[in-house]
């Protein structure tokens, strides 16, 4: 009788269901880096595009709002952490003033670790939104680094700076597009950016299915590669010229970074917690079930590896089973 039960609970495995974690903001409190910061080599003066009356720490000068940013100084500094600090502070480059080599300016943020990114949503602070940009991702914790999305003001930057398929619509998982809706001079200050990875991919509604759109979203950092700041019309040749008065007023200011992920549990968890609240939190573990472990629950659990681990999909639901039992 004991032998039937054993055979049994051997032949029973309950169907595996598709399970995920929910998604959360990867950026918030992450480690963000900048090529460049207003006020990193000292004082520095800035003016902005916005016409508005100047607050009590602002100045008017020839007619324009300016202030002073200084790395040192703890209520005029704008370090690339306040990106993502999730308060109503921001980082800012160095205005062209210091340099037209201040155009180029990266910003990285390395996520700690590998998750499935769904959206990136970027909202300026007191400039425009960038002319020309990149948004990118690393999947070798920033060795090399892929383009997800370009951004220009125009059809024909995306054509010249990032080649004539940027203009194809998307028609495969892994489609890389320019999108010129976001480039626009207004609004001067507050400008918001929304990126969708998933939205009109073919294979969007059907995720699990593909390897390639999982292996789109996949990311262990995040850089916008800005290129160029966005200007007035009637400024282009003062910029040209590199009149201070007008270059003190280009430069990139970004208030929020927000990154729409989840941990990579290859369908098998649905929760992921740190794993090691004590010591170090920011390191998430997925809670397998399926009768898979390991932090992603990328392998059948010791005595259940019946048959060859694998991801567990909609087409093909899989369950760990235990190791058939010599008699």
């Amino acid at each position: 009788m004991e032998r039937v039960i054993a055979l049994l609970l051997l032949c029973s495995v309950a169907r595996a269901e598709i399970l995920t974690p929910p998604y959360f903001n990867l950026a918030l409190g992450k480690k963000i880096t900048a090529t460049a910061t207003c006020g990193d080599e000292g004082p520095e003066l800035y003016c902005k595009l916005a016409g508005a009356n100047a607050d009590h720490d602002e100045h008017v000068i020839q007619g324009q709002v300016c202030d002073i940013c200084d790395s040192t100084n703890e209520a005029k500094k704008h370090p690339p952490e306040f990106a993502v600090d999730g308060m109503e502070t921001w980082w800012q480059s160095p205005p062209l003033s210091r340099g037209m080599k201040y155009n180029e300016v990266n910003l990285t943020i390395d996520l700690g670790q590998e998750f499935h990114v769904a959206y990136v949503f970027v909202r300026m602070g007191n400039s425009p939104r960038p002319g020309l940009w990149a948004l990118e991702k690393s999947t070798d914790y920033g060795k090399t680094f892929k383009p997800w999305q370009y951004f220009s003001d125009s059809p024909q930057d995306c054509e010249r700076y990032f080649g004539k398929t940027s203009l194809q619509p998307i028609t495969s998982d892994d489609s890389v597009i320019c999108s010129t809706e976001y480039s626009k001079i207004v609004p001067l200050e507050g400008g918001e950016i929304p990126i969708s990875l998933l939205n009109y991919r073919p294979s969007a509604n059907k995720y699990f299915n593909s390897s390639v759109l999982q292996e789109w979203t996949r990311a262990t950092n995040v850089r916008l590669r800005l290129l160029r700041t966005k200007n007035l019309l009637g400024h282009l040749m003062s910029v040209a010229r590199q009149d201070p008065t007008v270059t003190r007023r280009y430069f990139y200011s970004i208030k929020d970074i927000s990154i729409g992920g989840r941990c990579m549990c290859n369908g098998h968890a649905d929760t992921c917690d740190p794993a090691d609240p004590e010591s170090d939190a920011s390191i998430l573990v997925c809670r397998c079930q399926h009768n898979t472990c390991g932090p992603q629950c990328a392998a059948c659990c010791p005595g259940f590896e019946q048959k060859k681990w694998r991801i567990s999909q909609n087409w093909d639901r899989f369950s760990c089973e235990r190791k058939t039992l010599n008699f």
